[in-house]
């Protein structure tokens, strides 16, 4: 018999030790939702660096935002959870031993992260992924059958301890890791993420013609941001797969700041309400560096950000100043936000989001179900494989936390590393006549290399 999620809730026991409501912040929808997860320190179990706080949020619903909390703390404690170096699940061996072996495996033809020009990048931390590089596989599952991963694209926060010396072939892999209220469920939300991110991607820097949504095509959204000062504007993100991906904007004009966030549903107006929640949380996150006593930068202070991650904090904003070549040193989605503090970065890019160039409602993008789109993934040749991450504890629960990674699909990674090696920019390129004059193989001329306002 399963033991209920809410077991996993406990002062003393828990995976999460309790929930906190966050604090109303002057600007906010008046039915916007918060809460954090404080969660327990999985450190004192080994090296185990899962997050110590989660945030859930919603429209209205507490108990809601309570439940996306808990998910949130649980993806990061699975995800976290590295399995020793002699595990069977684990094998040290090349791309080229698992295809002459016959293994389905995802190796370098399949994840060419990186184009050449920016592995010839200087201090570029990122070696090129070869049929001979010798690493550690981590064991899943495509279409029933076992397949092998690199473990570094699979887990979390990879290279600690022992693992420091593994060979570091792409950044951190952000998209595709779920939890859901069973299997199936995580594996809808993980492929579901994993075509945001692309959708995002490739018209974010292929420079892409922008289609606005209506807000008042979307239902309940006006009343759902009534009280806020933040002027919020929405485009369609185009795929060709059948689900809504939609991006927003967060304009907060007392402040100065531009703040996006994405989404990706299967009903266009969840889509869109929550790529205007995502877009809120990520003008809360701006607001901590706007001041250099700010959270983000008190954070860095204390040691628990480390500093790198982020751009000194700048009166005049002009963070692109800082930014390095090719946004070298954007090397953490967390410093993207601050670009979009520069006003300069505004004058050049936000038109994108407020004067489209045409405008549609809610009701035109889009509508899918799972099936659908797992058959659609497989018509554009996309392969898809999972790893299920859940740990004994949590499978005590109905929940469960996998990994799904994709072919065929770009993920989102920081400004400084984007996986511009992926054969998908090419084909978009030729399917869609984006960006014609560019070349992301040869070099950045003709992509915009500016992140997007999103973390």
């Amino acid at each position: 018999m399963s033991l209920p999620p809410e077991t996993m809730v406990d002062p003393l026991t828990g995976i999460v030790r309790r929930f906190v409501d966050v604090a109303p912040v002057p600007g906010l929808p008046h039915r916007y939702r918060g809460v954090t997860a404080e969660v327990s320190d999985a450190r004192r179990l080994g090296a185990w660096p899962a997050d110590r706080v989660s945030l859930g949020t919603t429209f209205g619903d507490v108990e809601g935002a309570r439940v996306a909390a808990l998910g949130e703390a649980v993806e990061r404690y699975c995800g976290n959870r590295l399995p020793p170096l002699d595990d069977p699940r684990l094998r040290r061996t090349t791309a080229a031993t698992l295809a002459a072996e016959g293994h389905r495996h995802f190796g370098p033809a399949d994840l060419p992260f990186f184009a050449p020009w920016q592995h010839r990048e200087p201090g570029f931390p990122y070696q090129e992924f070869t049929p001979d590089t010798e690493l550690l596989w981590t064991r899943g599952e495509e279409d029933g059958d076992p397949c092998w991963l690199p473990a570094s694209w699979v887990y979390l926060n990879y290279f600690t301890g022992e693992r420091r010396r593994e060979p570091r072939l792409h950044h951190l892999n952000y998209a595709g890791i779920a939890t859901g209220a069973d299997a199936p469920d995580a594996h809808r939300r993980g492929l579901l993420e994993l075509l945001e991110r692309d959708a995002l991607e490739l018209w974010w820097h292929l420079d892409a013609p922008s289609r606005g949504i209506a807000l008042d095509s979307v239902p309940g959204l006006r009343a759902d941001l009534a009280g806020t000062r933040l002027k919020i504007h929405l485009v369609e993100l185009p795929t060709e797969h059948p689900v809504a991906c939609v991006a927003a904007v967060a304009i907060d004009e007392e402040t100065g700041i531009v703040a996006g966030g994405g989404a990706a549903r299967f009903d266009p107006a969840e889509a869109c309400a929550k790529a205007a929640m995502e877009a809120i949380h990520t003008w809360v996150f701006t607001l901590g560096l706007l001041e250099p006593d700010g959270w983000v930068f008190d954070t860095i202070k204390a040691g628990i950000l480390a500093k790198g991650l982020y751009l000194d904090h700048r009166a005049d904003r002009h963070y692109r100043d800082n930014a390095g070549p090719h946004f070298a040193r954007v090397r953490d989605l967390g410093a993207q936000p601050q670009i979009w503090l520069d006003p300069r970065t505004q004058e050049s890019l936000l038109h994108r989001f407020t004067n489209p160039g045409t405008h549609i409602t809610a009701a035109d993008l889009p509508v899918g179900t799972f099936p659908e789109l797992q058959e659609s993934l497989r018509a554009q040749g996309c392969r898809v494989a999972t790893v299920d991450l859940t740990t004994p504890d949590v499978a005590e629960t109905p929940w469960r936390v996998l990994r799904v990674a994709a072919t065929g699909l770009v993920p989102n990674a920081p400004a400084a590393f984007r996986y511009l090696g992926l054969p998908r920019w090419r084909e978009v390129q030729r399917a869609r006549g984006w960006a014609p004059a560019a070349s992301p193989l040869a070099g950045p001329e003709g992509l915009v290399l500016d992140p997007p306002p999103f973390l």
